[in-house]
């Protein structure tokens, strides 16, 4: 465990003695990915498909406040949308001013939600979002993960009015009412949103539960929740879904990468814990204080000596020592 601990100590004083440098390498690794998730799915117009383009909006996504790279990511979005037609262009921008103006503006630490839940989809990881946010976002996330996942099932209906398009031009006049029917109306979508809200809620409640474990047991409960709940909400709404194996695989990632990021944000020690009491004129106070397990970093001097004398000094102890322990032996 003390190596464990070293070797994440360096770590994160490395992360934190560079903070300037390594966050914005995070940020554009994460902006990467989202552009990267985005031609994925909206990958219409030619001019976001050439790599140079995606690594300047990365680039420039690394040094602008999270509410600015989601708004990049839409004008994105709303130039691939516009290739395949005018009315899922209008469609598209009545939806992202929705999710911009009413969450987004307010809550902007939450902005990656919205960018992670495509990302996670597009490698078939999206069960393990909820644990995610559960850590980092808390119970604020379960609103742009929804909006995530909205995001998802509109890429998927716009490809296919894409398909239909290319098919015979007729159907671009069905294409609005197409994406009603295949997003606001699709129970998927509302299974997904369901199950994700629940998975959210139950983990934070738990999480954040003032008892021993309490972030481990909140970590495994988001996991077992998420393989219980998604069968449970299929067969009340009567949605097929996803399998049941995408599901417990997704999970046991989520509750994986859960566990590592507890692991870096500390490990408690409950073995000495200590309870205080307390009171002033208004209330009485009742506080339990956890401690962090963590290592003391060893430092070792090295003296340098340079004078004669000090050296036949050092010289004489060794030898008187070796002495010594010969008569003792002996």
């Amino acid at each position: 465990m003390s190596e464990l601990l070293n070797i994440r100590n360096k770590i994160r004083d490395f992360f934190r003695k560079f903070d300037e440098i390594t966050m914005p390498i995070i940020r554009f690794i994460f902006a990467y990915a989202m552009f990267s998730s985005i031609n994925s799915l909206f990958g219409y117009s030619d001019l976001f498909e050439r790599g140079i383009v995606v690594f300047l909006l990365a680039l420039i996504s690394s040094l602008v406040p999270n509410a600015v790279v989601v708004f990049l990511g839409g004008v994105v979005i709303m130039v691939n949308v516009f290739t395949v037609g005018t009315e899922v262009a209008i469609a598209f921008a009545a939806l992202f001013i929705v999710i911009y103006c009413t969450y987004m503006r307010m809550f902007p630490d939450c902005c990656w939600v919205l960018a992670l839940v495509p990302i996670m989809y597009c490698i078939n990881m999206q069960f393990a979002v909820p644990v995610i946010v559960v850590i980092f976002a808390g119970i604020s996330g379960i609103v742009p993960a929804a909006f995530g996942a909205v995001l998802y099932y509109f890429a998927q209906a716009t490809r296919e009015i894409s398909d239909m398009i290319k098919a015979s031009s007729e159907e671009e006049v069905k294409a609005f009412s197409y994406l009603v029917d295949n997003v606001v109306k699709n129970k998927e979508v509302l299974l997904t949103i369901v199950v994700f809200a629940v998975v959210i809620a139950v983990g934070y409640v738990v999480y954040r539960l003032p008892v021993d474990f309490a972030f481990y047991i909140g970590i495994v409960a988001c996991g077992a929740v998420s393989i219980i709940s998604y069968p449970v909400c299929s067969g009340i709404l009567d949605v097929q879904g996803e399998g049941i194996g995408k599901v417990i695989l997704g999970s046991l990632v989520g509750i994986l990468i859960g566990a590592v990021a507890q692991f870096f944000k500390g490990i408690l020690d409950y073995a000495h814990k200590e309870s205080v009491q307390f009171e002033d004129d208004e209330y009485y106070y009742y506080v339990k204080a956890v401690p962090k397990y963590d290592v003391a970093e060893t430092k070792r001097v090295v003296k340098k000596i340079t004078d004669e004398g000090e050296v036949n000094n050092l010289r004489q102890n060794v030898q008187n020592n070796t002495e010594r322990r010969r008569k003792q032996q002996m």
